[in-house]
């Protein structure tokens, strides 16, 4: 305060002049300083906060074990009477589209229980049900496995997931086509347990949907020597293990197709240095939630890809 009327008594003695000048000076400091607090306080409340990570460890234990429920949900389901069949509507093809009650148990344990433990992580399904259900949290820690990484954000992963892979099939019994399929992008590698089987019959082994096929039969016998075998069997995730194993050699489908029918399948693809594309050759790719359609048809092999791309499009056009 003393500093302060020294100050005052200094200025009472300088001229009008000087006491102006002094005055606006000091005004114009104390508009600066207001100004540059306001503004670091915007520059601080714009300063983007990194989300969150997540354990690796705890969103794979959260899969496995949603996986593993979901499933006997299905099983439970298809042991009753009346499964709860109903009809979505029509493929392209004009093939009735199934759902069951087995397809919607196991989406709310798989979608609401993953929902429930990362509530930031876009989960997408092929079913859509607002009623949770009864969905528990997941184990966050099953320990026979072991996960290579710490922590990723959450932000960067996508979960897709397919409750209920041909539910055709599941109304008709015929458990071996039958798959749930769930995968996280991008991470999307699993080491594969299953041996391997390559052959070297001449024969060419195609696998189509039952539902799409189209006049792919005689396509293919008009324009490949000698004509190959072709099998026709529902669900994607079965056709592309029949890939993988080796007991088939070309998984073609025509039309438009689902990622979350194909990424589980793509992942294991991917470990055992097979190709997944559309049947432009384009490769597929899972980090868009909204972009959950594959337009342009599917080539799935083990070797020759690009070879086979051409090939087919010359003879589907």
């Amino acid at each position: 305060m003393k500093g302060l009327d020294k100050v005052l008594k200094d200025i009472g003695n300088l001229s009008l002049e000087a006491r102006r000048f002094i005055l606006v000076l000091l005004g114009l400091v104390a508009f600066v300083a207001i100004l540059y607090g306001r503004e670091s306080h915007h520059w601080e409340a714009d300063i983007e906060v990194p989300p969150p990570k997540l354990k690796l460890k705890e969103v794979m234990s959260a899969m496995l074990d949603v996986v593993e429920r979901g499933g006997m949900e299905v099983v439970r389901v298809r042991q009753q009477h009346d499964i709860g069949e109903k009809s979505k509507g029509k493929t392209k093809d004009g093939v009735n589209d199934p759902v069951t009650e087995g397809d919607m148990a196991s989406h709310r344990i798989m979608f609401h229980g993953l929902k429930r433990a990362f509530p930031n992580v876009a989960v997408v399904s092929e079913e859509r049900e607002d009623n949770e259900g009864h969905a528990e949290m997941p184990n966050l820690n099953i320990e026979e496995f072991h996960v290579i990484g710490e922590e990723i954000r959450e932000d960067r992963l996508t979960i897709w997931l397919d409750p209920l892979d041909a539910t055709q099939e599941y109304t008709e019994v015929k458990q071996a086509n039958v798959r749930y399929n769930l995968c996280i992008t991008p991470l999307g590698h699993i080491m594969l347990l299953d041996s391997i089987r390559h052959h070297t019959d001449e024969h060419l082994k195609f696998i189509v949907s039952r539902a799409h096929t189209g006049n792919l039969k005689e396509q293919l016998a008009k324009y490949l020597t000698p004509t190959p075998t072709l099998t026709y069997a529902g669900g994607a995730g079965y056709k592309i293990w029949e890939i993988i194993s080796g007991d088939h050699d070309v998984y073609v489908h025509k039309h438009q197709i689902k990622k979350w029918d194909i990424c589980a399948g793509a992942a294991l693809l991917n470990t055992a240095n097979g190709r997944i594309t559309d049947l432009l050759g384009k490769d597929i790719k899972f980090d868009n939630v909204f972009d959950y359609k594959v337009e342009d048809g599917l080539v799935v092999s083990m070797y020759e890809h690009n070879h086979l791309v051409k090939a087919l499009k010359k003879m589907l056009e």
